[in-house]
């Protein structure tokens, strides 16, 4: 069951459903039924061109995901370096602004904007979901699909949170190795 907007104000009242920095104008920020997040200022941009010599075995369990992007993308700081276009058919990451927890009994798919995704900009290419007890920032996979430059800006809203009630208590905590991500 999808939440509300009327449910999830009665879960960030009662702070099961954690959102900081607070979410100052709810009326703003809460639809009918998600809530929209903000970008963070830390982007990651990631090569243009194929990286010579690195092959990426998904299945290999050493692989540390965040730590490859880092390596071989370059950090960006929209705050101090400015908005930052986004070309045709590239991809960067960015984050929420958001540091997210979510109680043991509600999971979220994170959808993009539709008003961005107009011109074609995505923010999540196939992973929506977010575990019932995760907390940490949403790492976002932003790609421009459409034929213009989109500039992406510190504060801006950049996705939507749709929350859902779990039917039944996990048997175990989320302990993905995204948890906890900042």
């Amino acid at each position: 069951m999808v939440l509300s907007d009327i449910d999830i104000r009665a879960e960030i009242d009662a702070r099961r459903l954690i959102f900081d920095p607070h979410i100052e104008n709810p009326e703003e920020r809460i639809d009918s039924s998600a809530v929209d997040l903000l970008l963070h200022e830390d982007l990651i941009l990631l090569p243009e061109q194929p990286v010579p010599g690195l092959t990426i075995v998904p299945s290999d369990e050493e692989v540390e995901v965040m730590n490859l992007l880092q390596t071989h993308g370059t950090a960006r700081s929209l705050t101090s370096e400015g908005p930052y276009r986004l070309e045709p058919r590239h991809l960067v990451l960015g984050k929420t602004l958001e540091h997210v927890t979510l109680p043991s009994h509600l999971a979220a798919r994170i959808e993009g904007k539709s008003s961005l995704a107009r011109f074609g900009l995505s923010v999540h290419i196939t992973a929506p979901t977010v575990m019932a007890g995760f907390q940490g920032r949403l790492v976002l996979e932003i790609y421009n699909s459409g034929p213009f430059r989109i500039q992406l800006s510190h504060g801006m809203k950049i996705a939507q949170l749709i929350l859902e009630q779990v039917s039944l208590p996990p048997l175990r905590d989320h302990r993905g190795q995204f948890q906890y991500q900042r």
